[in-house]
């Protein structure tokens, strides 16, 4: 598949190591210095582009043990699984709804709390263990543990620092990508081909016309079926499309690495790191303007 961008920044970092050995070196050496470089951003940097918020309504198979009445301990907990491209919390936070009826009227719904205490897995779990907070989580494997538990119905937000799509990644050719409506050639997310790409099947009942990823989906809604093929176009990724000169440094680092060359590994780190030194700081100003910034911790009783 097609990405023009991605291919665009891996010659850029070959063009501006300005070795000539560098033209011997695979392109698959590159890509890896590129992806250590994103690692490493996503690592360090925190600022908008990289923030993302989601939501989990409660279902019973969230819930485990006794409902806790709103109680701070016992075994009664709601867990929801991590979303995969995580790096960092932020905030977790229930979202006002109206009162859902239940033994929850002692946790009321009609009111957002945020999860402001986060504890070690024996004090969540230990029913004696003392809690400056009634809202309290903690992140266990691949899952977040709430207490007190939640009801059934119930939306939970998470808002957290992510990891951005693969930098060559592209759209995969699936009816939910197809936009009913729009000609081919104004496809935000599928480019139409005439080979060498995935087939999508269209057929249209009552004037609605729907897009499907088989033959036999489509024909069980009208037996009238068309073929047509497309390939994924690149996702967007704020590093390669938005800051490259910090991707790129990162991978003249790494490449310097590759090459045993010290003073071209040592150069670039150094524009690298300050480059992210840069961004971080830029943000803290932009957060600390246009108002008093306030600023709450826990000593957790020592003073």
């Amino acid at each position: 598949m097609a990405t023009p961008l991605y291919d665009a920044t891996l010659a850029k970092v070959r063009d501006w190591s300005n070795k000539p050995e560098t033209n011997t070196i695979p392109d698959s050496v590159i890509a890896d210095c590129l992806r250590y470089s994103a690692d490493e951003c996503y690592r360090t940097l925190r600022i908008p582009p990289l923030e993302e918020t989601v939501r989990y309504t409660v279902t019973s198979d969230d819930n485990e043990g006794e409902e806790s009445l709103g109680l701070p301990f016992g075994n009664a907990y709601t867990s929801f699984s991590i979303p995969e491209d995580l790096t960092q919390f932020i905030y977790l936070r229930t979202i006002a709804q109206e009162n859902l009826g239940t033994s929850y009227s002692a946790f009321p719904s009609n009111v957002s709390k945020v999860f402001n205490e986060v504890v070690d897995k024996r004090t969540f779990f230990d029913l004696y263990s003392e809690k400056y907070s009634v809202y309290n989580w903690m992140w266990q494997g691949d899952k977040i543990f709430v207490h007190p538990q939640l009801a059934v119905g119930a939306i939970l937000e998470i808002h957290y620092y992510k990891r951005l799509p693969a930098l060559d990644a592209v759209y995969d050719v699936v009816p939910v990508n197809y936009v009913i409506g729009l000609a081919d050639a104004y496809q935000p997310y599928l480019t139409y081909v005439a080979s060498a790409g995935t087939s999508l099947y269209f057929s249209t009942a009552n004037s609605i016309q729907k897009a499907f990823a088989t033959n036999a989906e489509a024909a069980a809604y009208n037996a009238t079926v068309t073929t047509k093929m497309y390939t994924g176009k690149e996702v967007p990724n704020w590093l390669r499309d938005q800051n490259e000169r910090m991707l790129v440094w990162g991978a003249l680092f790494n490449l310097g690495a590759y090459l045993f060359d010290d003073k071209m590994e040592q150069r670039y780190q150094a524009k690298f790191i300050d480059n992210l030194n840069s961004v971080n700081k830029e943000e803290k100003f932009r957060r600390a303007s246009g108002g008093n910034v306030q600023i709450n911790f826990n000593t957790n009783g020592l003073i």
